[in-house]
């Protein structure tokens, strides 16, 4: 068997693999809600998340939530490239 045979079927990598995104996917779509729950300016998420992370302003938590989005799409998506990738790694062989 090839080496990208064997990383492809590799339980342990594939393992990870999915726990990437699941975790990413669930987190983002979380900094989603909030991001859009602050631009929003909904009241509630003053109450809750500003008054114990920021001080009261939903203008805080909005660069935070935003970039955890991003990461978290971008995980994502090199976790839905993962043939790919590991075609890139072992040059396809």
């Amino acid at each position: 068997m090839n080496k990208y045979e064997a990383l492809k079927n590799n339980p342990a990598i594939n393992l990870v693999w999915l726990l990437l995104i699941v975790a990413s996917a669930s987190i983002g779509i979380l900094a989603a809600v909030v991001y859009g729950l602050a631009v929003t300016n909904v009241q509630i998420l003053s109450w809750s998340i500003g008054y114990v992370l920021t001080s009261g302003t939903n203008d805080m938590v909005l660069t935070p939530s935003l970039i955890a989005f991003v990461v978290c799409a971008v995980v994502f998506v090199l976790c839905m490239c993962k043939n790919a990738l590991l075609k890139a790694i072992t040059g396809g062989k």
